[in-house]
């Protein structure tokens, strides 16, 4: 698993195996947490189209819902926590925040 995007303090962007993974950052006053989601093919579209404004409005919705407590987590890698954080360490370390 890599991140291959980001918007700081908002997304990131991974690919695994094939496929595209958009976890968004959600905030609630002193609260914050993300929500996960693979990609359809649309929405994988959308993204090598526009490149990360395409990814915009999917991570508004990912976020209202969220905050809405509607949001439905789908299918993730069973070891999604792990290597999500492994790769964001990874992917920190190449830009050098």
């Amino acid at each position: 698993m890599e991140v291959i995007a980001e918007a700081p303090w908002n997304w990131f962007l991974f690919h695994d195996d094939g496929k595209l993974y958009l976890d968004v950052l959600v905030e609630n006053g002193a609260v914050s947490f993300s929500v996960a989601a693979e990609l359809t093919r649309e929405q994988a579209d959308a993204y090598r189209r526009d490149g990360p404004d395409g990814l915009a409005l999917l991570a508004g919705e990912m976020r209202h819902k969220a905050l809405e407590r509607t949001w439905r987590i789908g299918a993730l890698p069973a070891d999604w926590g792990e290597q999500s954080h492994a790769a964001v360490h990874e992917w920190q370390s190449r830009v050098k925040r």
